[in-house]
């Protein structure tokens, strides 16, 4: 099942690099492209017209999606008793690590590390506050999760929850539309939320 985890969480960033290689103006690309394409029917894509916005959304819908499998996995165990939770730290690591992306992206590349460019954005648009403190938790819960720091803060993991609700919010003001795909995060994360909070 590591195995499984481990390849599914690096498709993201291996697809990632493929797309944004094409912004150095190599060829090879679309060999693979095209092969990929005549052979298997699947399409790559091209170049990006907007590089850095689709790292971002790449990054951050990636991480979410690896949040939401964490916030599943202990109503999958209730309730179907399929028993993953041995594996939620792994998964949550990752969701942190593409988070951590998703942040970098954002004050590396699209403000060359200007902190005071960074603080007047959170200032201006309330989602990217929203965004900072939701991942100031998932920081606070990998620094925490290691075994002996755990048994120690254990009750600050429960932080996940209002966490998962501020990324909905971010998600929300980033987007500035209710798009479906928006409705089914949030109708996906309120149903595992009332799961979870519901087992005893």
């Amino acid at each position: 099942m590591k195995v499984i985890i481990w390849i599914l969480a690096l498709i993201p960033i291996v697809y990632m690099s493929f797309r944004y290689s094409f912004e150095f103006g190599w060829h090879w690309q679309y060999v693979v492209v095209d092969f990929v394409h005549k052979y298997f029917g699947v399409y790559l894509g091209e170049s990006l017209s907007r590089p850095v916005t689709f790292l971002q959304d790449t990054t951050a819908k990636t991480a979410l999606n690896m949040f939401i499998a964490v916030l599943a996995l202990q109503p999958l165990y209730a309730y179907l008793k399929i028993n993953l939770l041995k594996y939620r730290r792994m998964i949550g690591l990752f969701g942190f690590f593409y988070a951590t992306l998703h942040v970098m992206i954002f004050i590396a590349i699209k403000h060359n590390f200007h902190l005071d460019e960074v603080y007047a954005a959170a200032k201006e648009h309330i989602f990217i506050l929203f965004g900072m403190i939701a991942f100031a938790i998932f920081s606070i819960m990998a620094v925490t999760s290691i075994d002996f720091l755990y048994k120690r803060f254990a009750s600050w993991h429960k932080l996940f929850y209002i966490a998962m609700i501020f990324i909905i919010i971010h998600f929300l003001f980033a987007h500035k539309t209710i798009s479906f795909e928006f409705i089914v995060y949030t109708i996906t994360i309120s149903a595992l939320l009332a799961l979870r909070l519901g087992i005893r």
